[in-house]
């Protein structure tokens, strides 16, 4: 198991693969930030963007990823779980990528959300990876990408910003060996 000190070490910086990892201090995401989905099979799903996911953390870093080109940027968020944990919740995101194609959800926050998944091909970097897209049903016309890469008992989360691509394999793969070197 990683801290969040470990994690914060082992978290890329500077210049990657066409993009600037800069990491960020402030936490990710509130005490509101509680996301529930509507279908209780899609909430593995759901809990990539919660503060208490089912699987709790035992340390949290992360950083924002800006693209060379000036457009908006994306994040990846490094977590370290108990043993078997990031295995399971791999698990459970393969299966709900399966069931579930659309995903509605809502947080304590106060937002909600409808949009239409679609299972993108695994990446091939970590011990094992999942992708996806999200299309909100309020803005049709645009699309989010989610890659998830497991290392050992941590999990690396990529998020694009709309309309993006998912980051270089060639980013995942350098964060992905410093988490093994981290252990």
């Amino acid at each position: 198991m990683l801290s969040s000190a470990d994690l914060s070490e082992a978290l890329l910086t500077g210049e990657h693969s066409g993009f600037t990892v800069s990491p960020q201090r402030e936490p990710l995401l509130e005490d509101v930030d509680v996301v529930t989905a509507a279908d209780p099979a899609c909430q593995p799903l759901a809990d990539l963007r919660s503060v208490k996911p089912e699987h709790e953390a035992t340390g949290t870093a992360w950083a924002t990823l800006e693209p060379r080109n000036g457009t908006a940027g994306g994040s990846v968020v490094l977590t370290s779980f108990a043993t078997g944990e990031a295995k399971s919740w791999m698990g459970e995101l393969k299966a709900a990528l399966t069931t579930c194609k659309d995903l509605a959800a809502s947080s304590q926050r106060g937002w909600s959300e409808r949009g239409t998944l679609v299972a993108l091909p695994s990446v091939g970097v970590g011990d094992e990876s999942v992708s996806y897209s999200i299309t909100s049903d309020q803005v049709p016309d645009r699309r989010q990408i989610m890659t998830v890469v497991r290392t050992g008992g941590s999990l690396a989360v990529y998020l694009t910003p709309p309309d993006e691509d998912q980051p270089p394999a060639s980013l995942m793969e350098r964060q992905h060996e410093k988490l093994e070197a981290a252990g």
